[in-house]
């Protein structure tokens, strides 16, 4: 989405042109499900779809706002705390209350996007790193990306009362273009890994079932995985987290040790597939995909039936060398690496398919990795 389609709403909505513009990708997380929160590894990447706000300051201290997408605006004076009436405001409303730093003055305010509401990429990330992106220009604050990054967990956490980790942000706000970036969640190291994607295509298909974590068991995998580790912790001299723990030692058939497991087995998948793009093997990372998504759907169950039939289906397609669930689970998307020469027929016939078998439509789309997000002055 460009700059200029949130320039032009600004202007239908507030009659002048705004004096910023922030602009924040969605993400795609090749490898590295669900381990964010228990100190692991992932490989996240921007992508070509965006939430875009605009801004200017007002002379007073009234704050307009308004949502383009939901059709709804929002109005209050600085110093004022509003209750929110849906979610959006919620998102809106606690960045504004998380930032250290108080804006200078009221505001209008104008945000659209073209990140599809959940499914798995992050829309609610973009919305959050847009927004305190624009705080950070605006205000002149020398917060880094990673302190960004960590104010829009804290809104997840306190006003949204999702426990999530770190990647999302990360995935929006940090990836250089056309890389995928490691990420490690212990001591939030970020290397840019090279992606050459030459006839290859990631393919995004969208099971039609939205889904919403604060209402999922996603809380319940959090307060899972915390409570076999320090179980572990007490049997085990040395271990204070995950990255203290081998294979071998969550080999059990208990829920905990299940989740654990998948945890380890992730990050081993994450260094092969930084491996794998390295050297050019798309096979081999293909098989990846498929191997991370087995094992969301069995140790980790976050998966559901209509995520397993699109995996499934889309597997079968000719040019598709593997897929993966997306994001937290319960619904939303697939990723899937295909060969670009045959995405389109691959989109169409794996769509239809999974009505036939689901009943539910589906819908697909291809997506570019690009930089994380930006801010452009006017």
């Amino acid at each position: 989405m460009k700059f200029e389609s949130a320039a032009e709403g600004f202007v239908r909505q507030f009659g002048c042109r705004p004096a910023l513009i922030s602009r924040a990708p969605g993400r795609i997380n090749l490898l590295g499900g669900h381990t964010d929160y228990n100190h692991g590894l992932a490989l996240p990447a921007a992508i070509d779809r965006h939430v875009v706000l605009a801004l200017s300051p007002r002379e007073d201290g009234r704050v307009r706002i308004w949502s383009e997408d939901f059709s709804e605006g929002l109005e209050f004076c600085i110093g004022e705390a509003p209750s929110p009436e849906s979610l959006w405001q919620r998102y809106v409303l606690g960045a504004l209350s998380v930032f250290p730093e108080d804006p200078p003055s009221g505001f209008d305010a104008y945000f659209t996007g073209d990140v599809p509401l959940g499914s798995g990429l992050s829309s609610s990330a973009a919305l959050l790193v847009a927004w305190m992106n624009a705080m950070r220009t605006w205000t002149g604050s020398d917060l880094d990306d990673l302190a960004i990054c960590a104010l829009c967990q804290k809104v997840e956490h306190l006003h949204l009362g999702v426990q999530c980790g770190l990647l999302d942000p990360i995935g929006s706000l940090c990836p250089q273009p056309g890389a995928v970036m490691r990420v490690d969640f212990s001591d939030l190291s970020l290397r840019n890994v090279n992606a050459p994607m030459d006839g290859l295509s990631w393919v995004v298909l969208h099971t039609g079932v939205h889904r919403s974590l604060a209402a999922s068991a996603y809380g319940q995998r959090v307060e899972e995985c915390a409570s076999e580790i320090a179980a572990l912790r007490e049997a085990h001299e040395g271990v204070e987290t995950v990255r203290d723990l081998s294979l071998s030692m969550v080999q059990g058939t208990s829920v905990g040790q299940r989740r654990l497991r998948h945890v380890l087995a992730e990050n081993s998948r994450v260094e092969s597939g930084v491996a794998a793009l390295e050297a050019g093997r798309p096979e081999e990372l293909g098989g990846l995909l498929l191997a991370a998504h087995a094992s969301l759907r069995d140790d980790y169950q976050v998966s559901c039936i209509e995520l397993d039939t699109l995996v499934e289906i889309a597997a079968s397609k000719p040019g598709c060398l593997g897929g993966r669930m997306m994001g937290g689970g319960f619904g939303g998307c697939t990723l899937n690496l295909v060969a670009t020469n045959c995405a389109d027929s691959m989109m169409k016939t794996t769509l239809e398919e999974y009505n036939r078998a689901t009943g539910k439509k589906g819908r697909g789309f291809v997506v570019r990795l690009v930089s994380g997000a930006e801010v452009q002055l006017f």
